[in-house]
């Protein structure tokens, strides 16, 4: 039983499918390129990179490898509501425990940051630019926190209802 959205809207979810795929294989290959150049470009040269591009990188390449991850899973997700019959793929099984890693990460990442922002709270004085910037990445922090789990959870109890609505029929 398929709703008259998806029978109206076929050809469009498809090509949103397929656009979400290519993105997201395109920003897991062009991850492991950049890395590899990364990597290459600093053998060959023979010098030390300076931290702050290689924190750059540390920051830059995970959070582009989830979304081309997370481009995957809704890309499948696409493809299995518009699929007759089967079972969801491993990626589809699996998207919302590799979401909490992702939080894990975020939040490791946002704790490492703040630690590395020099003293807040001088005995000297206090500096309310520092702890304003502080302010504002733990908020965003938790802001995007809150958000992906609520996402991983929607992921968790949707795709069984959908697959116990297609044994239905």
């Amino acid at each position: 039983m398929t709703s008259k959205f998806l029978i109206d809207n076929r050809w469009l979810l498809r090509l949103c499918s397929e656009v979400a795929r290519f993105c997201g294989l395109l920003a897991l290959l062009g991850t492991g390129v950049l890395l590899a150049l990364f990597v290459a470009v600093a053998r060959m040269t023979g010098e030390s990179v300076p931290a702050e591009s290689r924190n750059q990188l540390v920051a830059m390449l995970p959070a582009i490898a989830f979304y081309g991850f997370f481009a995957l899973v809704f890309a499948e997700f696409l493809s299995y509501l518009l699929a007759g019959a089967g079972e969801p793929k491993w990626i589809l099984r699996h998207g919302s425990k590799v979401i909490y890693a992702y939080v894990l990460y975020v939040i490791a990442a946002t704790i490492y940051t703040a630690l590395q922002t020099p003293n807040t709270a001088g005995l000297e004085r206090i500096d309310f630019s520092r702890i304003f910037s502080l302010t504002l990445l733990i908020v965003s922090t938790a802001v995007k926190v809150l958000i992906w789990i609520g996402i991983a959870i929607t992921l968790q109890r949707v795709v069984p209802i959908i697959r116990e609505s297609k044994t239905l029929v």
